[in-house]
């Protein structure tokens, strides 16, 4: 099918600007479909993909079934360099650029080109990099499944549950536990007290041990 769009009179198309983050309009021609036509039905995006036998060859002949097919940027990619130069958006339209992510903490770093991961654990700030030299698109999408599985995890401080809260609770209550049993001071005559004016603890042990309070 043919894809227009709408030409606005007055000055030249090409010194009209579009507000940022809206798509073109665009507008398709009404025709009429086929009687008692029976539509192939396949999938091509997402990670379930189902092509039929002869999927491709209807989508081609519907494409050129009301004209000839100019493609789906059709008329700006006839356009010269200076308009591509200051377009950021396609006329497909893309709600954010192929440089960012709708991912909280997921940044991209042209000068070095990473991605990079930022999240908050434990009251900390840690960073991961997703090097970009091997893909741009991999280590996007590996980034942002970083960031899910680390909210999956209840690593991110602000992004827990009540039971992933809970349960962190109990194992600092039993950490705390185990180093106060390991390291606690059974006998205080023992091992004498040096923050009081009878000095260090071999002192005061001696001491105890002249007046018999040692065993």
């Amino acid at each position: 099918r043919r894809w227009e769009v709408k030409m606005v009179p007055g000055p030249p198309y090409k010194n009209i600007k579009k507000a940022p983050g809206l798509p073109y309009k665009i507008y398709h021609p009404s025709v009429q479909e086929p009687e008692r036509k029976v539509m192939i039905q396949g999938t091509v995006d997402g990670p379930a993909k189902f092509i039929p036998p002869n999927f491709r060859h209807q989508q081609f002949v519907e494409a050129i079934r009301s004209g000839e097919y100019l493609g789906p940027d059709y008329p700006f990619r006839y356009l010269g360099a200076n308009f591509w130069q200051e377009r950021r958006y396609n006329v497909s339209y893309k709600p954010i650029p192929a440089d960012a992510s709708p991912a909280t903490g997921v940044l991209f770093h042209p000068r070095l080109n990473i991605w990079t991961v930022e999240w908050h654990e434990q009251g900390k700030q840690r960073v991961r990099w997703f090097f970009a030299q091997y893909g741009f698109e991999r280590a996007k999408k590996e980034a942002e499944a970083f960031r899910r599985a680390l909210v999956q995890a209840g690593r991110v401080d602000n992004r827990r549950t009540e039971r992933e809260v809970r349960q962190q609770q109990l194992q600092a209550y039993a950490a705390r536990s185990l180093f106060k049993k390991k390291f606690a001071k059974k006998d205080a005559r023992r091992l004498g007290n040096s923050g009081t004016k009878l000095g260090p603890e071999w002192k005061v042990r001696k001491d105890y041990k002249n007046r018999g309070l040692l065993p």
